[in-house]
């Protein structure tokens, strides 16, 4: 019988007196995860870990870095 190993991400946000809240939505990706912080839509994010399977990795600063140099990028103009 052949596992499915499921990979999301965990995004953890604090709302301070209000608690904390875990966000998860198996469809998103990482650039999904990435966009999302560049675009500030998410902010106060605690921690984001990336679950595949049984492993658990936290990549909060990696994505962090990401969405900073997608922030830094000068925008193009349209052609």
């Amino acid at each position: 019988m052949k596992r499915t190993s499921h990979s999301y991400f965990v995004v953890m946000i604090d709302y301070g007196r209000r608690g904390r809240e875990a966000t998860v939505n198996p469809e998103h990706t990482r650039r999904d995860v990435v966009e999302m912080l560049a675009s500030g839509e998410s902010k106060h994010v605690v921690f984001i870990h990336h679950v595949d399977g049984l492993f658990v990795e936290d990549v909060t600063e990696e994505l962090f870095n990401e969405a900073e140099a997608i922030c830094q990028r000068p925008l193009q103009a349209a052609e």
